[in-house]
């Protein structure tokens, strides 16, 4: 028997027409990527596009269907589906991010494409609608490989391992949390460098803006690649094969290093340009997410082999003497935990997908028009959707950790109070709309719609954590009471005040939030309520949970808080109300009570 955990079937791999259809048509956008460069991009005449940018924009173009040939001749369909799948994922957002060559190419700033030499009005050429054709050819053939891959996870010993404990367990377990942290945190840091400034201009004609400030189609082009690119490396985490893992990272990877890269290149190369904060992250962000793709089959085969040899010299030892009695009790316990945990592990992922739906539905919404007007050149700003794009954001990561089973119970109590901070955001913004729609002509706008999808997904996400939560202690002892940690409770409930001070008063004296009416009013009072609630069940929690629990208050309130620079900026000289104070006081003393409830399991 020992020797059979050693000795197993060989995995069949075999070709697919679909995999073969996937892989030329992922070559044939990856040329046509290539080529437009070589065409003429806008009308009449621009300037030539900077060699640098065009030599990796193309290599990374070609990067993932190279691969994917590789993979697919030596027989390996699913690695080569997943790579454009990895691949396509991110191409929807580059496809939207380059419909602003039709918008405006000037603002595109497509240095690879093409470097305006003049303020001039220039119209799109054939060469924009290569890009866009071989970007739709790339989304075809990532879908083309999700199917071949999902024919794959039917096969025979598609997740196999040598190590029986490792058979069909996700790769982020696998590979060890070390290894899976580094992957999430490369993601993330790319997904930031893509809302900073990729390049400083000196040139007056071209002006580089962060995501906040920039076109249209860059900004949701941008959110989408960012978007993309969380889902991509959750999913290749909880994926059961290393191999189809470690592809679409692979993917994701250098279809994020050709927007980034371009401009890192343009920025070392060009004259009037330097690289940006955002070029830097993000292609160091993007070189590491690539080494820890290559890196997983080699650490999840090491700690397999570990792992083998682990239990090979546990069984090759003599036989306990001792008596079995109970021997079906204790298999009856253990099927109790097993039923427990899958419960457990059901209720993360679905809240994980509920999180990551109402912070995509949330940043497309702080970025779509919340309102509509007959006859105005110019719509009123709104800079509260500014903070609803944050909480998005922050929705989206946590939703992203929610689907890593191995961070997912840490996370979990953090969310169950990040989403009120999400309804809170979302209420600011239509407490400055609604006196707006009074005026004749002014309607809703399609974001206010997006908005409420994200602030009801928003509560679903905080019901499924709450589910999750209570699923979670059918596995725990709770025939005695939690004690009650003193200095936990004295910490949070001075944070617990502050953050009522904060929510009550506006953050600048005259501007910005104040008290708030109506709706508003009473979504504050939710916050508060459910601020002052995990105060409460973060004082009885275990270390780690009620450290999460205040961590998340503590960051409901910082981006509550984000609207004190949003507000300042449109005052001449701007006096922080006691708000701000009050908001300030709330996020350091959650923080600091997040710090004791973790020093506590320490002592």
């Amino acid at each position: 028997m020992v020797t059979s955990l050693a000795s197993r079937p060989p995995v069949r791999r075999l070709g697919r027409p679909t995999s073969a259809v996937a892989v030329l048509l992922a070559l044939l956008g990856a040329l046509a990527l290539a080529i437009a460069p070589l065409l003429a991009v806008t009308r009449p005449v621009a300037g030539e596009a900077v060699s640098a940018a065009v030599v990796v924009a193309a290599v990374c173009a070609t990067a993932a269907p190279l691969l994917a040939l590789v993979a697919l001749l030596g027989r390996r369909p699913a690695v080569a589906g997943a790579l454009l799948a990895g691949a396509g994922a991110l191409a929807l957002g580059l496809l939207v991010t380059d419909l602003q060559l039709w918008a405006g190419p000037i603002d595109a700033n497509r240095l690879e494409l093409f470097r305006p030499l003049t303020a001039a009005r220039l119209g799109v050429g054939p060469g924009a609608a290569v890009v866009v054709f071989g970007h739709g050819l790339a989304v075809l053939a990532g879908v083309l490989g999700m199917v071949t891959v999902a024919r794959a996870a039917h096969e025979d010993g598609y997740g196999r391992s040598d190590l029986p404990d490792h058979d069909g367990a996700a790769v982020g377990r696998r590979i060890g949390a070390p290894l899976a942290g580094v992957a999430v945190a490369a993601a993330l840091a790319l997904a930031a460098a893509l809302c900073a400034r990729p390049l400083n201009s000196a040139d007056p004609v071209l002006l580089m803006r962060p995501l906040l400030d920039a076109p249209a189609a860059v900004a949701v082009g941008s959110a989408l690649v960012a978007a993309a690119l969380l889902v991509v490396v959750a999913a290749s985490l909880v994926a059961t094969s290393v191999e189809v893992a470690a592809a679409a990272m692979l993917g994701a990877a250098t279809a994020a290093l050709s927007l980034v890269g371009p401009r890192f290149a343009a920025g070392v190369a060009a004259d009037g340009v330097s690289v940006g904060p955002g070029a830097v992250v993000g292609v160091l962000a993007g070189l590491v997410l690539a080494a820890v793709a290559v890196a997983v089959p080699v650490v999840a085969a090491a700690r397999a082999r570990r792992g083998l040899a682990r239990l090979l010299a546990c069984r090759s030892r003599p036989a306990d003497a001792a008596p079995r009695a109970g021997a079906s009790g204790r298999k009856a316990a253990a099927a109790a935990d097993a039923a427990v945990r899958s419960r457990v592990g059901r209720w993360h992922a679905r809240t994980g997908v509920v999180t990551i739906a109402a912070g995509l539905l949330a940043v497309a919404g702080s970025l779509l028009p919340v309102l509509t007007a007959t006859g105005w050149t110019a719509l009123p700003s709104v800079p509260a959707t500014r903070v609803v794009l944050v909480t998005g954001a922050v929705l989206v990561v946590a939703g992203v950790w929610l689907l890593l089973s191995e961070f997912a119970a840490l996370v979990r109590p953090a969310v169950g109070v990040l989403w009120a901070a999400q309804v809170a955001a979302v209420s600011g913004v239509f407490a400055a709309v609604l006196p707006v729609l009074d005026v004749p002509g002014v309607g809703w706008g399609p974001g206010a719609t997006v908005l409420t999808l994200s602030a009801l997904a928003a509560v679903g996400a905080g019901l499924g954590a709450a589910c999750a939560g209570s699923t979670e202690r059918d596995g725990i002892d709770t025939s005695e009471p939690a004690a009650l940690r003193p200095a936990v409770l004295g910490v949070g409930v001075a944070g617990a005040l502050a953050s009522v001070v904060g929510l009550a008063q506006p953050l600048v004296d005259g501007v910005g939030p104040g008290p708030g009416r109506g709706v508003d009013l009473w979504v504050r009072v939710l916050l508060v309520v459910v601020v002052v609630v995990a105060v409460a069940v973060a004082a009885r929690s275990r270390p780690a949970r009620g450290a999460s629990l205040l961590a998340g208050a503590a960051l409901a309130m910082g981006t509550y808080l984000i609207g004190w620079p949003l507000a300042t900026g449109r005052v001449a000289e701007p006096v922080a109300g006691p708000g701000a104070v009050g908001a300030i006081l709330g996020v350091v003393l959650l923080g600091a009570a997040a710090v004791v409830a973790v020093r506590s399991r320490l002592r």
